[in-house]
C-alpha cells in the first residue's frame, strides 16, 4: 500500500511538469519552455527561490529565462526537480541506502541502448553537476556523484572519459572534490593504460592539481 502511494505521488509530480496544470511560473531556456510551480521549484532549487523573492521584471511577469545554459541539461534538471531522478535512471531507480520507488517501466529508446550513446552520459553527468551547483538544486549533486562514479567504472577506457574529466576540472573549484576525486581515483586505478593516452596526458599537463593529487594518492597507497 505504501509503495503504491509513493508511485502515485511520483506520477503526479511527473504529470504536473508534463502538463503544466496549475503552473504559476514559466522557465525558458533556448527553444524550451516549462510551465512550473513555485512551490515545487523554489523548494527544490535555491536559485528559483531567490528569483521569486528578489527578482525584477522577469519574475513580475511570471517568467525566468536561463539564456546561458544548454537546453538539454536544463531539461534534465527540471526532470530531477519534479521526479527526484534524471535519465538514465540508476538500477531500480534507487541510491544505496535510499527508499526504493518502483515506477512503471518506460520503453528504452533504441539510441539509448547503444554503447556509444551511453558513453555520452559521462559528459551529461559532469554538466549536470555544474548546473546543480549553479542553481543550488537540493540533492542533485549527490545523485550525479553516484551516476558519474558508475559511468567512469564502465567507460574509463573511452575518449569520452578524458573529455568529461576536463569539464569537471575546468568548471568546479578546487575545494569541491565531488567529481574530482572520482576522476583521480579512476585514473589511479588504471594508471598503466590511461597515461599512455594523449588526451589523458594533455589533461594531466593542463591541471597540475590533478597530477599532484594522483602522485600523492599513489604514494599513500604504497606506490614507489
Amino acid at each position: 500500500m505504501a509503495e503504491a502511494a509513493r508511485n502515485q505521488l511520483y506520477l503526479t509530480f511527473k504529470n504536473l511538469l508534463a502538463s503544466g496544470n496549475f503552473s504559476d511560473l514559466t522557465v525558458t531556456c533556448g527553444p524550451d519552455s516549462y510551465k512550473v510551480h513555485k512551490n515545487v521549484v523554489c523548494s527544490r532549487a535555491e536559485f528559483f527561490s531567490r528569483a521569486v523573492k528578489f527578482g525584477g521584471k522577469e519574475t513580475e511577469q511570471g517568467s525566468v529565462d536561463l539564456p546561458e545554459d544548454e537546453p538539454a541539461i536544463v531539461k534534465l534538471m527540471m526532470q530531477y526537480i519534479y521526479q527526484g531522478e534524471y535519465d538514465p535512471a540508476l538500477p531500480d531507480n534507487e541510491l544505496s541506502g535510499s527508499t526504493k520507488i518502483t515506477v512503471p517501466p518506460t520503453p528504452t529508446p533504441p539510441h539509448k541502448k547503444s554503447r556509444t550513446a551511453r558513453q555520452l552520459f559521462l559528459m551529461i553527468h559532469a554538466k549536470l553537476y555544474e548546473i546543480a551547483d549553479k542553481y543550488d538544486v537540493v540533492g542533485l549533486k549527490e545523485l550525479v556523484i553516484e551516476k558519474f562514479k558508475r559511468a567512469c567504472h564502465s567507460f574509463w577506457n573511452d575518449p569520452s572519459f578524458a573529455n568529461a574529466a576536463h569539464h569537471v576540472f575546468s568548471t568546479t573549484p578546487e575545494h569541491d572534490k565531488g567529481l574530482r576525486d572520482i576522476v583521480s581515483k579512476t585514473i589511479a586505478e588504471h594508471m598503466a593504460e590511461l597515461v599512455k593516452k594523449p588526451e589523458v596526458e594533455a589533461l594531466l599537463t593542463e591541471f597540475n592539481g590533478l597530477a599532484f593529487g594522483l602522485l600523492k594518492m599513489k604514494t599513500e597507497a604504497g606506490w614507489k
